[in-house]
């Protein structure tokens, strides 16, 4: 049975360079590309993946909720984050979150490949420096909360940190607006908070600090 990746990044080249690494390992190896967390999302639902290469910044979304999201599609496939943002602090948050490995996007295409191949075999892929001292395999309070929350409380959760209503959400995600409502209380109810604003801010905790593009 043919291996299948699937890369979420809105880079070409990095897109190219982590297509040419995955093919080094494998000229047989389908590789899906994704330039939205929307598509990334629509790819993972539509077939199973080895593995999943996520940018932690997409048009669509910021730090690490596309992570969240992803963990939750797809909870059986090995996500790792492919980012310019190589900060140990950001490493460790991307581990604590559930991600398998961390690839940096400077990353020479040497590197790239054995960190596929690692990947796709099972292993964890960690810079050097955190190789010995890797992040315990357990979320942080804010991080934990938000990873509870099922695929459909996390698109809810996403779209009132937009600033949408309910009415707008209900249309965009092709909802009942009780529904949303629904989700809404369960939201609030797993994150232990009382209102939306509190809720956003829940969100906004998995973004890096001085996130830049990448």
């Amino acid at each position: 049975m043919l291996r299948r990746i699937l890369i979420a990044d809105d880079h070409p080249m990095c897109v190219t360079a982590l297509t040419m690494a995955a093919h080094a390992i494998d000229p047989a190896l389908l590789v899906d590309k994704a330039g939205t967390l929307a598509e990334a999302e629509f790819c993972a639902r539509a077939v199973p993946h080895d593995l999943i290469l996520l940018d932690l910044v997409l048009p669509d979304v910021q730090g690490f909720a596309g992570l969240v999201l992803m963990r939750a599609l797809a909870p059986e496939t090995p996500v790792a984050i492919v980012s310019s943002r190589d900060e140990e602090t950001v490493i460790r948050q991307a581990i604590v979150l559930g991600a398998r490995g961390f690839m940096s996007k400077s990353a020479p295409l040497d590197q790239m490949i054995a960190a596929i191949r690692v990947l796709l075999g099972g292993g964890q892929w960690l810079p050097g420096a955190l190789l010995a001292n890797p992040p315990a395999d357990n979320a942080d309070e804010a991080g934990g909360r938000v990873g509870s929350l099922s695929v459909a409380q996390l698109r809810v959760l996403r779209a009132i940190a937009d600033g949408r209503q309910n009415k707008q959400i209900a249309y965009d995600l092709q909802l009942a607006e009780p529904t949303v409502k629904s989700h809404l209380a369960a939201i609030f109810r797993k994150l232990g908070v009382a209102n939306r604003t509190q809720a956003v801010l829940a969100l906004r905790a998995l973004e890096p600090a001085e996130s830049h593009h990448g």
